[in-house]
């Protein structure tokens, strides 16, 4: 990234013209050049839920990364899986999978369900490993879809996901073809995951510790007053405070995430901190139309785990057979 950074900006979905004040903050932070805008649905449920803010944001918007902020833990994995799917496909290429963990009774009666407590960790490596086997349970091209032959798809390409885990089984494949990106990036807090290790890592609000890493990372920056008198970035309602909260970074950070506090705040990330962020050389170029968020992050595009082990056994055999 050369020192520069993605820029990310958070927006909420409590406002009461839920819709219309989403659509307005959204453009205005895309016009902005901001590269990615995490969502989440507002206090008490009030408002979009975050996949739904997110994918109404794909209508009016065609190059912004576009994240929903869902607890893994309260949810059903397989719905989560075909609206991700669903979000990747309307914008093309542009979802992401911010992880934020809740596990409180009160989030927990509304779904019907008893907090996870000690296997907490368990829960959210095994949700996030199923999702991305459904993902994977589509290889590419499964969809033929070829009117002048009547073949609609290639059975052999879709592959069907037994899954047991401590609460939960997941059975058969997603009901939605792999995802543009193939899997749909996942941001998460080092810890929760592990064995398959989240594509971007979210950091706490200090300093990364310097000799830079290669797993892509955000970090959180506060605009506006802090409320908790947090330290995330000293004298926050000032732009060139947030700027030189991001020049302290030093390049050791691949993206920072814009919260604002409020209406204020808000205003603020797209008149003053992103151009003021940008006018100091500290900003990556704005996303180009028809690049993913994968490619905004430098991340490769995977292959599925099926098709990479039909593709050994084919070597195998092959190999085999010239013997």
């Amino acid at each position: 990234m050369s020192g520069r950074v993605l820029v990310a900006a958070h927006v909420d979905t409590g406002e009461a013209d839920a819709a219309e004040s989403l659509r307005e903050r959204v453009v205005a932070l895309e016009a902005a050049g901001a590269h990615l805008v995490t969502f989440a649905g507002g206090p008490g449920g009030e408002g979009l839920s975050a996949i739904e803010a997110a994918s109404f944001a794909a209508a009016w918007t065609d190059r912004v990364g576009l994240v929903p902020v869902v607890d893994p833990v309260h949810g059903e994995p397989f719905h989560l899986s075909n609206q991700l799917s669903s979000l990747d496909r309307i914008s093309r290429g542009r979802a992401g999978w911010w992880i934020e963990v809740v596990d409180d009774e009160a989030h927990a009666r509304a779904r019907s369900r008893t907090p996870v407590g000690d296997a907490l960790g368990v829960e959210v490596a095994e949700v996030v490993q199923v999702v991305r086997l459904l993902w994977d349970s589509w290889d590419d091209g499964a969809l033929v879809a070829d009117q002048a032959s009547g073949r609609f798809l290639d059975a052999d390409r879709i592959h069907y996901v037994d899954f047991v885990g401590r609460r939960f089984s997941i059975k058969g494949p997603a009901l939605l073809p792999r995802p543009p990106q193939g899997r749909v990036p996942v941001l998460a807090a080092a810890g929760w995951l592990d064995q398959e290790p989240a594509d971007v890592a979210v950091l706490s609000g200090t300093l990364p510790r310097p000799g830079g890493q290669e797993q892509r990372t955000v970090v959180d920056v506060v605009v506006g007053p802090e409320p908790d008198g947090g330290d995330g970035a000293p004298g926050s309602d000032e732009s060139d405070a947030v700027v030189e909260r991001v020049r302290r970074l030093g390049g050791a950070v691949t993206a920072v995430r814009l919260v604002p506090t409020g209406p204020e705040g808000a205003r603020r990330v797209v008149q003053d901190v992103i151009p003021a962020l940008r006018a100091a050389g500290l900003v990556a170029p704005p996303p180009e139309s028809g690049r993913t968020l994968r490619d905004l992050f430098g991340l490769p595009r995977p292959a599925g785990v099926f098709a990479s082990a039909r593709g050994s056994v084919s070597s195998t055999e092959n190999e085999s057979g010239t013997r």
